[in-house]
Protein backbone atom coordinates (compact mmCIF):
# COMPACT_ATOMS: atom_id res chain seq x y z
CA UNK A 1 0.00 0.00 0.00
CA UNK A 2 1.36 3.35 -0.78
CA UNK A 3 2.20 6.10 1.89
CA UNK A 4 0.19 9.47 0.95
CA UNK A 5 0.36 12.85 3.50
CA UNK A 6 -2.73 11.91 4.94
CA UNK A 7 -1.32 8.25 5.73
CA UNK A 8 1.69 9.58 7.27
CA UNK A 9 -0.92 11.93 9.39
CA UNK A 10 -2.74 9.00 10.88
CA UNK A 11 -0.03 7.13 11.48
CA UNK A 12 1.35 9.68 14.17
CA UNK A 13 -1.82 10.76 15.53
CA UNK A 14 -0.57 8.68 18.75
CA UNK A 15 2.80 10.53 18.86
CA UNK A 16 4.11 14.03 19.93
CA UNK A 17 5.44 14.58 16.49
CA UNK A 18 2.64 15.25 14.84
CA UNK A 19 0.95 17.79 12.85
CA UNK A 20 -2.51 18.07 14.45
CA UNK A 21 -4.26 19.71 17.32
CA UNK A 22 -3.83 17.84 20.12
CA UNK A 23 -4.79 17.77 23.78
CA UNK A 24 -3.78 16.00 26.78
CA UNK A 25 -7.72 15.97 27.99
CA UNK A 26 -10.80 14.63 25.82
CA UNK A 27 -12.81 17.28 23.48
CA UNK A 28 -16.03 15.65 24.85
CA UNK A 29 -17.95 15.23 27.89
CA UNK A 30 -20.22 12.40 28.81
CA UNK A 31 -23.26 14.17 28.16
CA UNK A 32 -22.15 15.38 24.42
CA UNK A 33 -21.39 11.63 23.08
CA UNK A 34 -23.41 9.59 21.82
CA UNK A 35 -23.30 6.41 19.21
CA UNK A 36 -25.04 5.54 15.48
CA UNK A 37 -24.79 2.31 14.40
CA UNK A 38 -24.45 3.71 10.84
CA UNK A 39 -20.85 4.03 11.61
CA UNK A 40 -20.28 0.65 12.64
CA UNK A 41 -18.62 -2.01 9.96
CA UNK A 42 -15.84 -2.17 7.70
CA UNK A 43 -14.53 0.98 4.96
CA UNK A 44 -11.87 1.49 2.55
CA UNK A 45 -9.81 4.93 2.44
CA UNK A 46 -7.89 6.22 -0.96
CA UNK A 47 -5.02 4.39 -0.06
CA UNK A 48 -6.63 1.31 -0.02
CA UNK A 49 -6.10 1.15 3.54
CA UNK A 50 -8.82 -0.42 5.52
CA UNK A 51 -10.72 0.64 8.29
CA UNK A 52 -12.50 -1.81 10.78
CA UNK A 53 -15.15 0.29 13.49
CA UNK A 54 -16.94 -1.94 15.76
CA UNK A 55 -18.81 -0.72 19.47
CA UNK A 56 -15.87 -0.32 22.06
CA UNK A 57 -16.73 -2.87 25.02
CA UNK A 58 -15.45 -3.85 28.26
CA UNK A 59 -16.00 -5.84 31.31
CA UNK A 60 -16.71 -4.34 35.11
CA UNK A 61 -14.78 -6.90 36.78
CA UNK A 62 -13.35 -10.41 35.87
CA UNK A 63 -15.03 -12.59 34.20
CA UNK A 64 -18.07 -10.65 33.83
CA UNK A 65 -20.14 -9.77 30.23
CA UNK A 66 -18.51 -7.32 28.19
CA UNK A 67 -20.65 -3.91 28.26
CA UNK A 68 -20.67 -1.14 25.63
CA UNK A 69 -19.32 1.77 26.76
CA UNK A 70 -20.80 4.03 23.80
CA UNK A 71 -17.53 4.47 21.77
CA UNK A 72 -15.89 2.80 18.81
CA UNK A 73 -13.23 1.00 18.83
CA UNK A 74 -11.43 1.60 15.08
CA UNK A 75 -8.84 -0.91 13.90
CA UNK A 76 -6.86 1.08 10.86
CA UNK A 77 -4.80 -1.53 8.82
CA UNK A 78 -2.11 0.38 6.92
CA UNK A 79 -0.06 -3.45 6.83
CA UNK A 80 -2.22 -6.39 7.53
CA UNK A 81 0.20 -7.52 10.60
CA UNK A 82 0.17 -3.84 12.15
CA UNK A 83 -2.87 -2.44 13.15
CA UNK A 84 -3.55 0.70 14.81
CA UNK A 85 -5.83 0.60 17.58
CA UNK A 86 -7.94 3.88 18.53
CA UNK A 87 -10.81 4.49 20.67
CA UNK A 88 -13.17 6.97 18.50
CA UNK A 89 -15.95 8.69 20.16
CA UNK A 90 -18.99 10.17 18.76
CA UNK A 91 -19.97 13.57 20.13
CA UNK A 92 -21.66 16.46 19.34
CA UNK A 93 -21.39 20.32 19.98
CA UNK A 94 -23.83 22.94 18.78
CA UNK A 95 -25.48 20.61 16.68
CA UNK A 96 -21.80 19.65 14.49
CA UNK A 97 -20.58 15.95 14.73
CA UNK A 98 -17.37 15.37 15.64
CA UNK A 99 -15.04 12.56 16.85
CA UNK A 100 -12.23 12.66 19.18
CA UNK A 101 -9.44 10.20 18.58
CA UNK A 102 -7.57 8.57 21.10
CA UNK A 103 -4.48 5.63 20.70
CA UNK A 104 -5.39 2.86 22.71
CA UNK A 105 -2.73 1.69 25.31
CA UNK A 106 -2.20 -1.83 23.95
CA UNK A 107 0.34 -4.37 23.38
CA UNK A 108 0.66 -3.43 20.04
CA UNK A 109 2.01 0.26 21.15
CA UNK A 110 3.57 -1.04 24.23
CA UNK A 111 5.71 -3.98 23.07
CA UNK A 112 7.27 -4.01 26.20
CA UNK A 113 8.00 -1.93 29.61
CA UNK A 114 10.07 0.52 28.95
CA UNK A 115 8.48 1.38 25.38
CA UNK A 116 5.00 1.99 27.31
CA UNK A 117 6.58 4.74 29.75
CA UNK A 118 7.96 6.97 26.18
CA UNK A 119 4.33 6.79 25.14
CA UNK A 120 2.07 9.49 25.66
CA UNK A 121 -1.24 9.21 24.52
CA UNK A 122 -3.06 12.45 22.98
CA UNK A 123 -6.66 13.24 21.77
CA UNK A 124 -6.99 14.49 18.25
CA UNK A 125 -10.08 16.01 17.01
CA UNK A 126 -12.22 15.66 13.67
CA UNK A 127 -15.34 16.80 12.12
CA UNK A 128 -17.19 14.42 10.72
CA UNK A 129 -20.21 13.53 7.89
CA UNK A 130 -21.75 10.14 7.60
CA UNK A 131 -24.02 7.58 6.06
CA UNK A 132 -23.92 4.50 4.85
CA UNK A 133 -21.91 5.29 1.45
CA UNK A 134 -19.54 7.21 2.97
CA UNK A 135 -17.49 8.50 6.43
CA UNK A 136 -15.92 12.00 5.77
CA UNK A 137 -13.24 12.84 8.41
CA UNK A 138 -11.46 16.44 8.47
CA UNK A 139 -8.59 16.75 11.54
CA UNK A 140 -7.80 20.09 12.59
CA UNK A 141 -4.14 20.92 11.53
CA UNK A 142 -1.48 22.39 13.89
CA UNK A 143 -0.55 24.44 11.28
CA UNK A 144 -4.08 26.65 11.88
CA UNK A 145 -3.92 26.44 15.31
CA UNK A 146 -0.47 28.10 15.28
CA UNK A 147 -2.01 30.97 13.48
CA UNK A 148 -4.36 31.36 16.24
CA UNK A 149 -1.48 31.64 18.53
CA UNK A 150 0.95 33.52 16.44
CA UNK A 151 -2.23 36.44 16.07
CA UNK A 152 -3.34 36.85 19.60
CA UNK A 153 -6.44 35.51 18.99
CA UNK A 154 -6.73 32.80 21.35
CA UNK A 155 -5.83 32.49 25.05
CA UNK A 156 -6.03 28.65 26.28
CA UNK A 157 -3.62 26.60 28.36
CA UNK A 158 -0.94 24.94 26.01
CA UNK A 159 2.92 23.87 25.98
CA UNK A 160 4.94 24.59 22.92
CA UNK A 161 7.22 22.01 22.58
CA UNK A 162 10.26 22.96 20.30
CA UNK A 163 12.01 21.07 17.89
CA UNK A 164 14.85 21.57 15.64
CA UNK A 165 13.48 23.20 12.87
CA UNK A 166 9.83 23.87 14.20
CA UNK A 167 7.52 23.88 17.30
CA UNK A 168 4.41 22.38 18.57
CA UNK A 169 1.36 23.61 20.81
CA UNK A 170 0.23 20.65 23.25
CA UNK A 171 -3.18 21.83 24.88
CA UNK A 172 -3.28 21.56 28.07
CA UNK A 173 -6.60 23.06 28.77
CA UNK A 174 -9.57 20.97 30.39
CA UNK A 175 -12.37 19.73 28.60
CA UNK A 176 -14.56 22.57 29.86
CA UNK A 177 -11.91 25.16 28.34
CA UNK A 178 -11.44 23.05 25.13
CA UNK A 179 -15.18 23.09 24.42
CA UNK A 180 -15.10 26.97 24.69
CA UNK A 181 -12.63 26.91 21.65
CA UNK A 182 -14.76 24.53 19.36
CA UNK A 183 -17.56 26.50 19.77
CA UNK A 184 -16.09 29.68 19.11
CA UNK A 185 -13.08 28.69 16.83
CA UNK A 186 -13.57 25.11 15.52
CA UNK A 187 -17.42 26.38 14.93
CA UNK A 188 -16.99 29.37 13.90
CA UNK A 189 -18.03 31.08 10.40
CA UNK A 190 -14.58 30.71 8.31
CA UNK A 191 -13.72 27.16 9.52
CA UNK A 192 -17.17 25.90 9.12
CA UNK A 193 -17.61 27.43 5.45
CA UNK A 194 -13.90 25.65 5.07
CA UNK A 195 -15.11 22.37 6.14
CA UNK A 196 -18.13 22.60 4.57
CA UNK A 197 -16.38 23.07 1.23
CA UNK A 198 -14.20 19.88 1.65
CA UNK A 199 -16.80 17.97 2.61
CA UNK A 200 -18.90 18.78 -0.49
CA UNK A 201 -15.72 18.83 -3.43
CA UNK A 202 -14.70 15.48 -1.56
CA UNK A 203 -10.84 16.74 -1.30
CA UNK A 204 -8.67 19.28 0.13
CA UNK A 205 -5.65 20.53 -1.72
CA UNK A 206 -4.18 21.41 1.81
CA UNK A 207 -3.12 25.53 0.81
CA UNK A 208 -4.43 26.70 3.86
CA UNK A 209 -2.93 24.47 6.88
CA UNK A 210 -6.43 23.99 8.07
CA UNK A 211 -6.83 20.41 8.00
CA UNK A 212 -6.29 16.80 6.87
CA UNK A 213 -9.50 15.38 5.10
CA UNK A 214 -9.83 11.45 4.63
CA UNK A 215 -12.98 9.79 2.76
CA UNK A 216 -13.73 6.24 3.68
CA UNK A 217 -15.95 3.99 1.23
CA UNK A 218 -17.50 1.13 2.40
CA UNK A 219 -15.03 -2.47 2.61
CA UNK A 220 -16.58 -5.82 1.45
CA UNK A 221 -13.32 -7.50 1.16
CA UNK A 222 -11.59 -10.25 3.67
CA UNK A 223 -11.05 -8.74 6.74
CA UNK A 224 -7.29 -7.89 7.86
CA UNK A 225 -5.18 -9.95 10.30
CA UNK A 226 -7.69 -12.70 9.74
CA UNK A 227 -4.72 -15.52 10.03
CA UNK A 228 -2.69 -13.28 13.32
CA UNK A 229 -3.64 -12.42 16.70
CA UNK A 230 -4.67 -8.54 15.88
CA UNK A 231 -8.34 -7.69 16.42
CA UNK A 232 -10.94 -9.27 13.45
CA UNK A 233 -13.91 -7.07 12.76
CA UNK A 234 -17.06 -8.52 13.42
CA UNK A 235 -18.97 -6.61 10.76
CA UNK A 236 -18.92 -6.55 7.33
CA UNK A 237 -20.99 -3.49 5.69
CA UNK A 238 -22.06 -4.78 1.91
Amino acid sequence: MRRSFVIVTILVLASMTGCLVSSLHPFFKEKDKFYDEEMAGSWIDGDSCIWTIQPRTYSKHIMSHETADGSYQITYYEEEDKPGLFTGTLFQLKGVNYVDFYPDSNEEHCVNDFMCWHHFPTHTLARVQYNSDSILLYWFAEEWLTELFEQNRIRIKHETIEFSDYERHLLTASTDELQKFIKKYVNGPKMTEEVDKVFARGYTDDQDGYGVFLKLKPYDGPPPGSKSKQVKPNTIRP
